[in-house]
């Protein structure tokens, strides 16, 4: 008779707080039948001792990765515009690829290719911004379900022309919104829906308004755009001249921590808007690729945000942002903050809690190995990086977040199960 937990030895590494690595060569982790973490332990207790145990060998074994920001029409321009300014990214290879998303055949093609990239790169959680098209999300979300993933996707709502035509109108959003809500709802335990308004100056308080109120009677999840730049908190400031912030004008509707929350970049936030994140407990998806890729944009200081208690993860943002890879993206979270001379600069133990439980915790239970988590996780080989030194298992872990890719990951859990590579 199967055993209801399951035991895996290999070498441990978590990050349970930002900067402390948990190392653990040769561990034990014990799943329950639920798929969550009951134990971890350098020696079998007694009650354990006689189970069968997976011994994986000497291969690293991590919690997965959470892309807390990207969009899933952008894919095919990743990596180009970032020669040009903010404008011309967006007007020349972001808008027109966007509209044609609403070709579902096209949005179908580019969506199994997203839902295989993430899987690719491990990242078994992620939130994802659709475009305004109703059509391609719902083919999104179909996607996220059949592949095993956990994630968060949704239509971008975007109903006031901020530099030109709206994007939709407002009825038409509303009404599409609700029936996407009404579609989703109780279809998948892994995949659901966020709301998803673009940012706040492509928004009109009636659209807001509607938002909010989805947010309330549903407890739905909300992501959006914050502070990329001067441009748009200037915006901000004259469409919205009695709250004046993001801050403000989000919590007025409703859409500012009163169900899980999370912001992009947050690049141009004021302190007293951080504060508020902190308080509402409202999370920065961290995008450090977009935030040197695309032209005009301020920096964010991570360790500001960690220092005032304000829960952040890193985001992909592709096509702001040229790769899926965590790993990249946690060494560019690295060498930015490098770049901030006025901060104490991140290092890879901090970088590899962003990516795992910082960005995790906007899920729940995930991102470390921990009794009650689930047990989502990544086996690395990381042989042919650890051949020459005796490497610790932390200089292991950074050799493979410098020198790695997609290649070192040879299995993937999700909530217990192995995942095997999404239907392409």
């Amino acid at each position: 008779m199967e055993s209801a937990v399951k035991l895996y030895r290999a070498d441990l590494v978590t990050a349970k707080e930002p900067g402390r690595l948990d190392c653990l060569p040769g561990g034990y982790v014990a799943v329950g039948a639920d798929g969550r973490v009951t134990g971890v332990y350098a020696k079998l207790p007694a009650d354990l001792a006689a189970l069968p145990v997976e011994d994986l060998g000497h291969r690293l074994l991590i919690p997965a990765f959470t892309d807390l920001h990207l969009h899933s029409s952008q894919l095919p321009t990743a990596g180009l515009g970032y020669d040009g300014s903010g404008a011309e990214w967006f007007t020349r290879y972001t808008r027109p690829v966007e509209e044609r998303y609403a070709d579902l055949a096209y949005a179908d093609e580019i969506n199994r290719e997203l839902v295989k990239k993430l899987w690719e790169n491990g990242s078994l959680h992620s939130v994802i911004m659709a475009t305004t098209s109703a059509a391609a999300t719902r083919n999104l979300l179909e996607r996220l379900m059949k592949s095993g993933l956990c994630a968060l996707a949704g239509k971008m709502n975007s109903d006031f022309g901020v530099y030109g035509d709206a994007t939709e109108q407002t009825d038409v959003s509303c009404r599409e919104t609700r029936e996407l809500i009404d579609w989703a709802r109780g279809r998948s335990d892994r995949v659901g829906y966020v709301l998803s308004p673009e940012y706040v100056p492509a928004a009109t308080p009636e659209l807001l308004r509607f938002l909010g109120e989805c947010a309330r009677q549903e407890n739905l999840p909300v992501q959006s755009h914050m502070g990329e730049g001067e441009n748009d908190t200037g915006v901000v400031r004259r469409r919205f001249p009695r709250e004046q912030t993001y801050a403000a004008v989000l919590e007025e509707y409703g859409l500012f921590g009163r169900t899980p929350t999370v912001m992009a970049h947050c690049a141009a936030t004021t302190e007293t808007e951080f504060a508020a994140m902190a308080r509402c407990h409202v999370t920065v998806a961290y995008c450090p690729h977009s935030s040197v890729e695309i032209p005009g944009k301020t920096f964010l200081s991570v360790r500001r945000c960690l220092e005032m208690g304000v829960p952040v993860g890193l985001g992909s943002d592709v096509g702001g942002g040229h790769t899926f890879s965590m790993l990249q993206n946690m060494v560019c979270a690295v060498q930015m903050s490098k770049a901030l001379v006025h901060d104490k600069p991140l290092s890879c133990a901090d970088a590899f809690y962003l990516a795992t439980k910082g960005g995790g915790s906007f899920f729940g239970a995930t991102g470390s190995f921990e009794p009650g988590y689930w047990f989502d996780a990544l086996l690395l080989d990381d042989a042919e990086l650890n051949r020459f030194l005796p490497y610790t298992l932390e200089e292991r872990l950074q050799r493979v977040i410098y020198c790695g890719d997609s290649r070192n990951i040879l299995r993937r859990w999700c909530r217990g199960e192995v995942l095997c590579c999404p239907d392409t």
